[in-house]
């Protein structure tokens, strides 16, 4: 039992940095060292200047010892301990006896306070750490898990086959996001869609699970666009937040070169045709997702053909701001996918991704899906 306690604390302490710990067994080291002063004073000062420097070294180092023992290798112990007393008894030999007969008993009582109060305090700052490493390594463990699953939620996107070519990635500003790309076929269709919920974190991340689970669902049973949102929106209501909700934005390719497009609350989707320098900006004016109990979604259609582009992304890419407070907005993006519109879309997006890093700082979850018809 000992030992499980040990091997879960020292995973704390191994996960520190060296310059941390260094600082923190410093502190240590200085703290107890005083001990050596606090014993030349209850002797009198019957040690040499040089055995006192060397008391004082000796204080410190035996603490960082114990110190070290406990926190990174217990097999460390031994050696401690004996190199305590063997040292310890050198340094008391060489020492004169004190004459405690003589010390004045106010100061006697002083030295001691001191010495019993820095030990307390040394004994409650280790349990202090000890409980807060313990706590942190447990919330440390579910967000690495939280982040797994997030991970394995929102993968990115690299997909060429015979109609299309499609790249998505999804940065999250915490270590769960609430952004969503996505990509779904069957015989009849191609399905991309992104998605983006209010706030940040595990609950925003949970929702955005909730509702890939939901469409993912409605897909795999062939429903209409229209109808998957509805009945997702009416779904996501009852399970969410009161102060909750997304947005998304919806491509469904069918066979027939049209593409059936939807926006809920979300930046319209950037269309830009093979032989045209113009961008064409497709959305439907519709509320988020989950905003309201009942709502009906409406669809449209484009058609599409070869070598076509089409842009979904977040309003994180967007608002991202510089020191002047300006945005990045819609206009730097499409000006760097016309630049660059014969370019792999991994070279598209990390040029996007370049210009963003140089702009200002990500404070909100980033997320961008390429698609280009072949």
């Amino acid at each position: 039992m000992i030992k499980n306690q040990y091997l879960k604390k020292s995973k704390f302490w191994k996960y520190i940095p060296f310059r941390r710990y260094l600082i923190f067994v410093s502190a240590i080291f200085f703290l107890f060292s005083g001990i050596g002063f606090i014993i030349d004073l209850l002797s009198e000062g019957s040690y040499s200047e040089l055995l006192l420097f060397i008391n004082v070294f000796y204080s410190g180092i035996v603490a960082v010892f114990y110190v070290y023992s406990f926190t990174r290798n217990l097999k460390f112990l031994p050696f401690t301990i004996l190199f305590q007393i063997v040292v310890g008894m050198n340094i008391w030999k060489e020492a004169t006896q004190p004459v405690l007969s003589e010390f004045p008993e106010r100061a006697y009582f002083d030295a001691m306070g001191i010495l019993v109060t820095l030990v307390l305090g040394y004994i409650l700052l280790i349990i202090f750490i000890n409980k807060e490493g313990l706590r942190n390594l447990r919330l440390q463990a579910e967000m690495d898990l939280a982040q797994d699953l997030h991970s394995n939620l929102v993968p990115k996107i690299e997909i060429v086959n015979k109609r299309f070519e499609i790249f998505g990635v999804s940065n999250p500003t915490d270590e769960v996001g609430g952004d969503l790309i996505d990509y779904f076929e069957n015989e009849t269709s191609h399905t991309c869609y992104i998605a983006d919920v209010s706030g940040h974190g595990v609950a925003a991340g949970s929702m955005m699970g909730m509702f890939k689970s939901t469409i993912r669902v409605l897909l795999n049973q062939d429903e209409q666009l229209r109808s998957i949102l509805t009945e997702t929106s009416k779904t996501i209501y009852y399970l969410k937040k009161k102060n909750m909700f997304l947005t998304c934005a919806f491509l469904k390719f069918n066979s027939n070169s049209t593409v059936e497009y939807s926006t809920a609350g979300h930046l319209p989707i950037l269309k830009l045709a093979n032989d045209s320098n113009n961008f064409e900006e497709l959305i439907i004016k519709h509320l988020p997702i989950a905003a309201t109990k009942d709502f009906s979604f409406a669809t449209n259609s484009t058609v599409y053909n070869k070598k076509d582009l089409f842009i979904l992304l977040t309003d994180g890419i967007t608002e991202t701001s510089n020191k002047k407070d300006e945005e990045f907005g819609m206009e730097k993006v499409k000006k760097i996918i016309l630049n660059n519109r014969h370019d792999e879309l991994s070279t598209i997006y990390e040029k996007i991704n370049n210009k963003l890093a140089l702009f200002g700082k990500q404070k909100d979850d980033q997320s961008i899906l390429l698609i280009r018809c072949l």
